[in-house]
């Protein structure tokens, strides 16, 4: 096993995981590239999605209550239904091709969400949900990484109140255990050769960002949650496009 990539992956789930317990997004923004970088693009899909449903659990009792159950209806059926598709896209294609062109897709789109909502306007409804539901669920599947059009869509939407921290909670549950458990079937290479002691020792940054993403949850006010949201979704892009390049370079 290649120690650099082991710590690379403990130091990004520590990372991601409290970024997903503050803000309710940032893990595959964080996890997906790193891994990709040291460990392969068809790796990062799979610890991104394995680890991200763990650390989603772990964080779902305690926000329970503040669950938009109608919106997470909204976005977890059509992300479902474009997982097999997203797979089957990414095994068809040149993965790091898709990469770099979802990531320019990604930084566009958050410029366009950007100037939209400049004038406090908010779009949202079930044509946007829908849409959002299915650009997510597809580019998890396939490249691991569906937050920026999450980001988009909150962008958009507007929606970056408590309960938007907590329906990503169990809408990520979802929608990376069917990935994880599908992906066998569809896509079953690109697997990070470690032993299993490597693989239980990476569940310890995850139970270890939450708790430190839970401690400073509460101070983290509405206009920070908006600017991260952006800078994550940008550099995410930004991150997508990099180790695509690198990959097809190398």
């Amino acid at each position: 096993m290649d120690l650099v990539s082991f710590i690379v992956a403990l130091v990004a789930l520590l990372i991601g995981a409290a970024g997903q317990r503050m803000i309710g997004m940032g893990w595959g923004l964080i996890v997906t590239p790193a891994v990709a970088l040291v460990a392969g693009p068809l790796a990062a899909v799979l610890v991104v999605n394995l680890y991200g449903a763990l650390a989603c659990l772990i964080i779902l009792p305690r926000l329970w209550a503040d669950i938009d159950w109608r919106r997470l209806a909204w976005l977890t059926v059509p992300a479902v239904a474009l997982m097999l598709p997203g797979m089957l896209l990414a095994k068809g294609l040149e993965t790091d091709l898709l990469r770099i062109a979802v990531g320019i897709i990604a930084i566009v789109g958050v410029v366009v969400a950007v100037a939209f909502t400049a004038g406090e306007r908010s779009l949202d409804g079930p044509a946007l949900r829908i849409g959002a539901g299915a650009t997510i669920g597809a580019l998890n599947a396939s490249v691991g990484m569906g937050a920026p059009a999450v980001g988009v869509y909150t962008l958009l939407s507007g929606w970056q109140d408590r309960t938007f921290v907590a329906t990503m909670q169990p809408f990520w549950v979802i929608v990376s255990g069917v990935t994880v458990a599908v992906r066998p079937f569809v896509a079953p290479e690109g697997s990070p050769d470690w032993p299993l002691w490597a693989w239980l020792v990476l569940c310890v940054p995850v139970v270890a960002g939450v708790v430190v993403g839970d401690r400073f949850a509460h101070h983290v006010n509405p206009t920070v949650v908006r600017w991260t949201i952006i800078v994550l979704s940008v550099l995410g892009g930004a991150a997508l496009i990099v180790t695509g390049t690198l990959a097809m370079l190398g």
